[in-house]
């Protein structure tokens, strides 16, 4: 049966778990200092162009580039064959008729209308200005 965790419980058990977790921490920075130190010697030694030599001569990379290219053109002739189904199209048009997205539409509509709207009155307010700036040169009254 388990022993019920109490503030004492919690209050032995604290340090305990700061502890395990900084020792934690401390496994962790060394490993991946050995990892990076391993990393470095093997760019060193030539080991990295050692391999992708041999993965060139065993043809790995080519194969792999061939699988690549494979699945991209059964991605290409699947997405052709979907956009030539009628199916997509019937899918289209009951998405494009839906409420949510007339909704959508509309709200968008308003906001870019709403925006052009800001920047017409923008530009005009600035054209205003400058051109009483200019007829009260031309007039050689105070701006």
């Amino acid at each position: 049966m388990p022993l019920p965790i109490t503030s004492v419980t919690i209050w032995v058990m604290r340090p305990a778990a700061t502890a395990i977790t900084a020792v934690q921490r401390r496994v962790e920075d060394a490993m991946l200092g050995a990892v990076e130190d391993a990393v470095e010697r093997a760019i060193a030694k030539g080991l990295v162009e050692r391999i992708v030599e041999q993965l060139l001569r065993e043809g790995i990379v080519e194969r792999t580039v061939d699988r690549i290219f494979d699945e991209r053109r059964v991605v290409d002739e699947l997405a052709k064959r979907l956009i030539e189904s009628e199916a997509l199209w019937v899918l289209v048009d009951e998405i494009a008729q839906s409420p949510a997205v007339t909704e959508a539409i509309t709200r968008q509509s308003v906001g870019f209308v709403d925006q052009v709207a800001g920047e017409v009155r923008q530009r005009s307010r600035s054209a205003d200005a400058r051109l009483e700036r200019a007829a009260r040169r031309a007039l050689r009254r105070p701006v």
